[in-house]
């Protein structure tokens, strides 16, 4: 039992009197200097260079280029388009494309109570409203009644922030009066939003008279509206041609009124552009308020760029209105979950009843905003949270109500007139409907949602048909938006991400539902308050990869690199964009339609000479140019230069100077015309277009 033990060994081995003896255990020389530090391990260039998100945006640029109308090469782009997704999701699972934060909500209660009178003044005023708006006629009488219940209504709900204090106020004055000096702070971020505005400006306003340059029927019939309005006929709602909202009229009529605009396509088109141009400061605000300052720069630029918006206002129709007030109800929408703020969805709802004036798509918002408060109920663990977010919802439907009162008064009195556009596209009421109205739903939805990569129809009028509604550039940062934002709910469950997924197919239900027309879907017009959030969702993309890029930049030249890539983006962005609207949608446009206004300056020119403005006469004819437009490019809104072949002998005996407007194929016609008048003269007129050429036939005084 002599034999040494396991524990007598270890003692053996670990006592510091047999370190370096034969059998023992050696210890490295201590180092005076301290322990070494270990050898860092190196990373490899390739590994410190995020090239995964530039491939993913690589293969989305290529594949949405193989989309264009002149290379279209589908297969081959949904599979590079595939590759762009799986790169994006790599390049964010290994942390080289970093997930855009989401600002964080305040944990503030809502305010909950009402100021009681104010409310119970306002509830009998809705319905003496009601009773005073009929006959489809703003008086003094009914207007003050609707503004009175508008602010009662809205007084009862507003919390002020500030209390007003007259004595501070004095003083204030009293101190500049004795001293007047401004102090004005611009910082640099403040010159760049300013620039990004004016640059967005150029992109809308220039040569807003002349792209495009002449009328459709449709717009006789909106500025024959607008006559009626300068003559005393103040509509609540424009029954005729379909019927429409009223807000673009009275806009019209005040930039003529108070500014000396004309009553032409410009200042219908002017009017359009400058609501566009206050819609963009909201977009600018959404974007902000989805990510951060960046994002809304970037969310202005691409709106502002975008040929699909400009397009819409430049029809000179009421089609943009859509896209200009989604943005604002969005905004104060978001910013009122987030601070918890009963003002924010206060004003949420006063724009969105303001919005409901502008163009019928806009009907849809409303279920807009509700899906957006069931979203965020269902993501929303406070219990007090799901609470306010359900009375925010009671008191936007009765605020917007408020604001909508004259068009329900009209609907309720006139309810064929309200529906009729919208129904007529839904139902058999112009057309037999598919039996299949299921399949036929969920082709227009599928087409709807393509749009942005695909075809956007075939309306000329607000599109250039048939070809992708967003630039190559928009295009493929929306489908990298869109894995960024699938990943980030996946990873975070944010009801901000779900509900901007989801807005998109509700903002295109317009276009989706015209199933007895499938044909007029996909529409860009009917589908415009999509764009708000496609241009969001491309933009937190491309922010959110930049960053990343910017952030893994280690010195001045990778730094460089990554705002070349952005700079290289923007431009070619602003390249299609410009071509997409000054040429291509601006041939389109003038090809498809006549040239009333070459007509109108020839009448204008025999008008302000030796003629008159009943002696100039347009030759009638089917499916030529409306003769109304001639009339109203040469100054005259209110006349009709019509006179049917048939009908020249009726003004045979008119002793005065005449003159009238022919095809050019119309020989049959000039013969005619020669025979009733043979000192008349012909001269030619040449258009650039082909088969667009007209003749004027000038009788001169006293001839017969």
């Amino acid at each position: 039992m002599d034999e040494p033990s396991v524990l007598d060994y270890l003692k053996e081995k670990i006592n510091p009197r047999n370190w370096g003896k034969e059998g023992s255990i050696e210890l490295p020389p201590v180092d005076p200097s301290g322990p070494a530090e270990p050898e860092p391990v190196r990373e490899s260039a390739l590994a410190r260079f995020a090239w995964k998100p530039l491939a993913a945006l690589l293969f989305a640029l290529v594949a949405q280029r193989l989309l264009e109308p002149t290379t279209p090469k589908t297969t081959f782009a949904i599979v590079l388009y595939v590759f762009a997704a799986i790169f994006t999701i790599i390049a964010i699972y290994q942390q080289e494309w970093l997930l855009p934060t989401l600002r964080a909500e305040e944990s503030s209660a809502m305010e909950l109570g009402v100021k009681m009178t104010p409310l119970l003044i306002s509830l009998p005023l809705i319905l003496l409203s009601l009773l005073t708006l009929k006959d489809n006629t703003f008086t003094a009488f009914n207007v003050f009644i609707w503004f009175l219940t508008i602010f009662f209504a809205v007084y009862a709900f507003w919390i002020p922030q500030h209390k007003f204090d007259f004595k501070a106020i004095y003083a204030r004055i009293i101190s500049f009066v004795k001293n007047p000096s401004v102090n004005i702070h611009i910082s640099a971020w403040t010159i760049l939003v300013v620039a990004v505005f004016l640059l967005s400006a150029f992109f809308h306003l220039y040569q807003i008279g002349t792209v495009p340059l002449d009328m459709t029927s449709d717009h006789a019939e909106k500025l024959l509206d607008v006559q009626r309005v300068l003559n005393g006929q103040y509509s609540i709602f424009m029954p005729n041609n379909g019927g429409r909202e009223a807000m673009q009229f009275y806009i019209v009529t005040a930039l003529i009124k108070w500014f000396g605009a004309g009553i032409n396509m410009a200042t219908l088109k002017l009017s359009m552009g400058l609501m566009f141009m206050l819609g963009l400061i909201f977009v600018y605000l959404l974007g902000k308020e989805v990510g951060n300052r960046w994002t809304g720069l970037l969310a202005m630029l691409f709106m502002g760029f975008a040929s699909w918006p400009n397009i819409l206002e430049r029809s000179g129709m009421r089609l943009v209105l859509v896209v200009v007030f989604v943005a604002p109800v969005l905004f104060y929408l978001f910013r009122g979950f987030r601070r918890s703020s009963r003002n924010d969805f206060l004003l949420s709802a006063i724009f969105l009843g303001v919005g409901l004036w502008g163009y019928t798509a806009f009907r849809i918002m409303p279920v807009v905003v509700a899906l957006a408060i069931f979203v965020y109920v269902l993501h929303q663990k406070d219990k007090s949270k799901r609470k306010e977010a359900w009375l925010a919802l009671g008191m936007m439907a009765l605020i917007s109500l408020i604001f909508f009162l004259p068009i329900l008064r009209f609907a309720i009195q006139y309810p064929n007139d309200f529906s009729y556009r919208s129904l007529s596209r839904m139902t058999s009421l112009e057309v037999q409907t598919s039996a299949n109205l299921i399949g036929v739903f969920f082709s227009n939805t599928w087409n709807a949602i393509l749009m942005p990569f695909w075809k956007d129809g075939s309306t000329w009028v607000n599109s250039i048909t048939d070809r992708p509604a967003l630039d190559v550039i928009s295009a493929a940062l929306y489908a990298l938006g869109i894995v960024v934002l699938v990943y980030r709910w996946v990873k975070q469950r944010h009801w901000q991400d779900m509900f901007l997924l989801l807005s998109i197919p509700v903002l295109m239900l317009p276009s989706i539902m015209a199933l007895a027309f499938p044909i007029e879907n996909p529409s860009t017009s009917r589908a415009g308050g999509a764009v708000v959030p496609i241009i969001l969702i491309a933009v937190i993309g491309l922010e959110s990869m930049l960053s990343s890029l910017w952030k893994r930049a280690s010195n001045g030249i990778t730094k460089g690199a990554v705002a070349a890539i952005a700079l290289f983006l923007f431009i070619l962005s602003a390249n299609q964009n410009y071509d997409l609207v000054f040429r291509q949608y601006n041939d389109s446009y003038q090809r498809s339609t006549w040239n009333t206004y070459q007509m109108g300056q020839v009448c204008k020119d025999f008008i302000d000479s030796f003629g008159a403005s009943d002696t100039c006469y347009v030759s009638g004819l089917a499916y030529w140019a409306d003769t109304r437009l001639v009339a109203i490019a040469a100054g005259y809104p209110d006349k009709d230069f019509a006179l049917w072949p048939e009908n020249y002998a009726t003004v045979k005996d008119d002793p005065r100077a005449k003159m009238f407007i022919v095809r050019a194929t119309q020989t049959q016609d000039l013969e005619t015309l020669h025979q009733l008048f043979p000192a008349g003269f012909e001269t030619y007129h040449k258009s650039d277009l082909p088969d667009h050429d007209f003749v004027a036939f000038m009788v001169p005084p006293a001839a017969q």
